[in-house]
């Protein structure tokens, strides 16, 4: 399993094993590491955006393989959010533009804070009663999970969207 960081230094044996001494740093502040249960092989994309972004007609994306099975997906706020008006973002696919995280869970008020987590919410979200991963969103093709507004009043603010698959 891939893990987003880096050790505070490292150096090669002579087998060429890279050993890491020091904490593993995370790369992407404020994201609480998730437990998958020990399921090998989980993935995570990640894609930074700003309140720039946001403003600009095109969507933000990212684009998991053929065979996916989506674990997780969040919202980690780098940098305040703010906008003139009460405004949302939704985290979706094609069938359903909010599936993931809906327009509820990530508002002006909810990413306003730095180090804030906006956690999946959406109709695809696996919930405690959940209990076979056949009930995690899995996709035969190739397919964006897409990161859109609506709106286009926002004045500043930056954050990291990441979805975790297998």
């Amino acid at each position: 399993m891939a893990t987003i960081g880096k050790r505070a230094a490292t150096w090669s044996n002579s087998d060429g094993l890279v050993v890491g001494f020091g904490t593993n740093q995370p790369a992407i502040a404020g994201a609480p590491a998730k437990n998958y249960g020990g399921i090998s092989g989980a993935k995570s994309a990640v894609q930074k955006f700003d309140w720039k972004n946001l403003n600009a007609a095109d969507a933000l994306k990212i684009t998991v393989p053929a065979g996916t099975r989506v674990l997780d997906v969040r919202l980690v706020v780098d940098t305040g959010f703010t906008s003139t008006g009460t405004n949302t973002i939704t985290v979706g696919d094609a069938s359903d533009a909010d599936g993931f995280i809906t327009a509820t869970a990530a508002t002006s008020a909810t990413m306003a804070s730095a180090g804030a987590v906006i956690l999946v919410d959406g109709v695809y979200a696996f919930g405690a009663t959940d209990t076979v991963a056949a009930e995690l969103k899995s996709y035969s093709a190739a397919t964006d999970v897409v990161l859109a507004s609506a709106q286009t009043d926002w004045t500043a603010g930056s954050a990291t969207m990441v979805v975790t698959y297998l």
